[in-house]
């Protein structure tokens, strides 16, 4: 079930090593926080300009994919560089997969639509929708 989430997207968060200058700080990636619930289940994605996190939560199940992402006007492609797992997630995205989705955002809606890729057949009807800005 959250294979196709790992197909749905893809958001990561760099991690930076050693001590932080002031030219780091300014080179830090600013992400943009999205969020969806369906039946139980809480998606949130962190999108940036080269990376992206999504988050899939389902009681004490969690997975977090990590991915690069390119956009080509309002189509995502996302390659998959890191899952992290905590609890059961059967079929979990692996490192290198790839997915690439429509996603068109109006004022505080992103719809994500068109989803491709490994492992996402039955990925469609969770991820594909529209998603709340996080303030």
């Amino acid at each position: 079930m959250f294979r196709l989430f790992a197909s749905g997207f893809a958001l990561a968060v760099l991690a930076l090593t050693g001590p932080v200058s002031a030219d780091d700080k300014k080179d830090k990636e600013k992400f943009t926080v999205w969020t969806r619930e369906i039946n139980g289940i809480d998606l949130k994605f962190e999108m940036g300009k080269t990376t992206a996190k999504y988050h899939v939560h389902s009681g004490d199940n969690v997975c977090v994919v990590t991915s690069k992402v390119k956009y080509d006007k309002d189509t995502v492609t996302s390659e998959v560089t890191d899952v992290d797992v905590k609890g059961e997630f059967p079929n979990a995205p692996k490192k290198g997969e790839k997915i690439s989705f429509k996603w068109v955002v109006k004022d505080e809606v992103a719809t994500l639509s068109d989803l491709t890729g490994d492992g996402t057949e039955n990925a469609k009807n969770v991820i594909e929708s529209e998603y709340k800005l996080k303030k």
